[in-house]
């Protein structure tokens, strides 16, 4: 017996497997972070020195 394959629209897109779907919203995620992070050391007064310590904070314990 012949296997039957169903056939979509030229323009339908494939639907995100859940690896995937996974991993683009956490890239997603880590961009909305980060933006959001610009966005406050540039306007928000005292969150540049709040950042800067907890970078050198994790970049002091990764060097040890």
């Amino acid at each position: 017996m012949a296997a039957r394959f169903r056939s979509r629209p030229a323009g339908a897109l494939r639907p995100a497997s859940g690896r995937r779907h996974g991993m683009k919203t956490f890239y997603w995620c880590v961009a909305a972070a980060l933006a959001l992070t610009v966005c406050a050391v540039l306007f928000v007064p005292g969150v540049d020195d709040f950042v800067e310590r907890t970078f050198q904070r994790y970049v002091g314990r990764a060097a040890r």
